[in-house]
C-alpha cells in the first residue's frame, strides 16, 4: 500500500473515531483514552476496559457518558474493529500492544498511539522542552564536529562502555557508551536498561546511576522498569539523562526490533588522539 493511501486511511478512521468519542463518550471533556483490547474465542478483538485521562471539562459528563451502558456497548465492537485496523496500517501486533490511545488535540481532531500509554508525569512535562532543545544543541554541534551521521557503521561494548564509528574499517571517531534504555517497535514500550535481566550486572548498574542521578524523583518513569509509550516520549527521557548527566548526546543505535540509547561522554576523533 503507498503511503498516501496508507494516510487517508488512517485519517478517515481517526475522524470516524473522533465522531464516535465526542458525540457518544464526552471526548470534548477530555485529553486521552487508554482502550485495552483482548482477543476473543472467534480470534476477534474485543474492549476490555478504557481509562480516560487529562479530564479538561466537565467530569461529571465524563463519568455520566462511559457510565451509560446502552450508549456504550454498541461503541465497543466498532472501537475494538478501529483500532484493529489502525494496527494493521502501522504493522503492529494488536495481541502485542494490547490496545490503543486516542490523544484529543487542540484543534479537536485526534491522533493515537499503539499501546496503553499513560501521561506523561508532571515532572517529566515539565522538564521536556527545555531537555529536549538543550539536547537538540548537543546533537547539533557533534553532528557539526564529528559527522556522526556518515559513518558506515559502529561498534558498541555495553560492558566496557565504549562505541567506536567505522569508516573503512577503521575506528574513526570514539566515546564513552552508557547505556540508557531502549524503545521496542514491536511493543511499543520504553525499558530502562538498569532493568533488563539478560543484561551483565556492571551494565545495569551504570545504567542504573544514569537514572539515580536525576532531581525529581517523583516522575513515575522513573520508577517503572518498562511501559507503554512512543519514540518521542524515549528521547525525552534520553534528553533529561544527557542534562542531569552532564552527557555530550545521545546515540541512538538499533538491535533488531529495538532502538538503543546510550549517553555518550568523551567523544575524540582518530585525529585527535
Amino acid at each position: 500500500m503507498e503511503d498516501q493511501e496508507r494516510s487517508r486511511l488512517r485519517r478517515e478512521i481517526l475522524d470516524d473515531v473522533a465522531g464516535l468519542l465526542v458525540t457518544h463518550l464526552a471526548g470534548a471533556e477530555w485529553g486521552r483514552v487508554l482502550i485495552e483490547t483482548a482477543t476473543g474465542d472467534d480470534g476477534q478483538p474485543f474492549v476490555a476496559e478504557m481509562e480516560v485521562e487529562d479530564i479538561v471539562g466537565d467530569e461529571a459528563r465524563v463519568d455520566a457518558a462511559f457510565a451509560h451502558e446502552p450508549t456504550v456497548r454498541p461503541l465497543l465492537p466498532v472501537l475494538a474493529k478501529a483500532i484493529q485496523a489502525l494496527c494493521e496500517l502501522e504493522e503492529v501486533d494488536l495481541e502485542r500492544v494490547t490496545g490503543a490511545t486516542f490523544l484529543r488535540q487542540r484543534a479537536g481532531s485526534f491522533e493515537w498511539l499503539p499501546g496503553l500509554v499513560h501521561m506523561p508525569s508532571a515532572g517529566l512535562e515539565r522538564a521536556w522542552d527545555e531537555a529536549s532543545a538543550r539536547l537538540a544543541e548537543k546533537q547539533a554541534a557533534l553532528e557539526e564536529r564529528f559527522g556522526l551521521g556518515t559513518f558506515e557503521g559502529y561498534q558498541l561494548d555495553l560492558q566496557d562502555q565504549r562505541i567506536a564509528w567505522e569508516a573503512r574499517g577503521r575506528a574513526r571517531v570514539t566515546a564513552r557508551a552508557t547505556l540508557i534504555g531502549s524503545f521496542s517497535s514491536g511493543s511499543r514500550s520504553w525499558a530502562w536498561g538498569a532493568h533488563n535481566p539478560n543484561l551483565p550486572a556492571p551494565v545495569r548498574a551504570a545504567s542504573a546511576a544514569l537514572v539515580d542521578g536525576i532531581v525529581d524523583r517523583e516522575m513515575w518513569e522513573l520508577s517503572t522498569p518498562i511501559f507503554a509509550s512512543d519514540e518521542a516520549t524515549a528521547w525525552a527521557l534520553c534528553a533529561l539523562v544527557c542534562a542531569e548527566a552532564g552527557g555530550q548526546g545521545v546515540y541512538r543505535g538499533r538491535s533488531g526490533e529495538s532502538a538503543v540509547f546510550v549517553l555518550l561522554r568523551e567523544l575524540c576523533a582518530a585525529t585527535d588522539a
